[in-house]
């Protein structure tokens, strides 16, 4: 099997962690691209590229439809089975754009829109994840993926966004210099907006 450049940055990162791991790891139906060792037991992750779109979308920003796309493939992997450690997709981007920290919010926990008062036209309500928002992950839905490692390709500002409703966690201590984001359907206004401030760019 041809080891994708992305696979090749992903290892190297472990092997500079300290961090035993091994390749192409069989759960049936699919392959996991890593078993990583921790001291906490096994983690799983399977690594994406987030590259340019075939149809061009409004704004150019459509990263969240890749990675929506990416769980659901992640979660076929192992469709039917019980593992007994956290699994995490690692994300990175591979695009002729940026994505943000409000990109991969509206990716996992659905778009965000603000409610306005139709007589005054002044806004009910601020900037939320709306209630039909295609999220993936959900009090029902993908608990067993802990979350998802955006891989700074550019600045080495690795973030984790965690899955709220993870069966399992990824160990905070894992990781040197991995920032940890907490994202919840309850978070409106300037909160999900600053998430905006993380910008995951291509490095080439």
């Amino acid at each position: 099997m041809k080891e994708v450049d992305s696979e090749k940055e992903f290892a190297t990162y472990l092997e500079d962690q300290r961090l035993q791991y091994k390749r192409d790891y069989y759960v049936g139906p699919g392959n996991f691209d890593f078993r990583v060792e921790t001291h906490c037991g096994p983690m799983f992750c399977d690594v994406k590229e987030i590259h340019d779109s075939d149809i061009e979308s409004v704004g150019g920003i459509d990263a969240h439809l890749h990675l929506r796309g990416d769980i659901r493939k992640l979660r076929k992997k192992y469709k039917g089975k019980k593992l007994d450690g956290a699994v995490v997709l690692v994300a990175m981007n591979y695009s002729s754009n940026y994505f943000t920290g409000l990109t991969v919010a509206r990716a996992l926990l659905g778009d965000v829109g603000i409610t306005f008062d139709r007589n005054t036209l002044k806004a009910g309500k601020p900037l939320h994840h709306i209630q039909k928002g295609n999220a993936v992950f959900t009090r029902n839905q993908n608990t067993s993926i802990s979350g998802v490692f955006v891989f700074d390709r550019a600045h080495g500002k690795h973030c984790f966004f965690e899955n709220p409703n993870a069966q399992n966690r990824m160990p905070r201590d894992l990781f040197h210099n991995l920032k940890f984001i907490t994202i919840s359907r309850s978070t409106v206004g300037q909160e999900l907006i600053d998430l905006g401030n993380a910008m995951f760019w291509n490095c080439g």
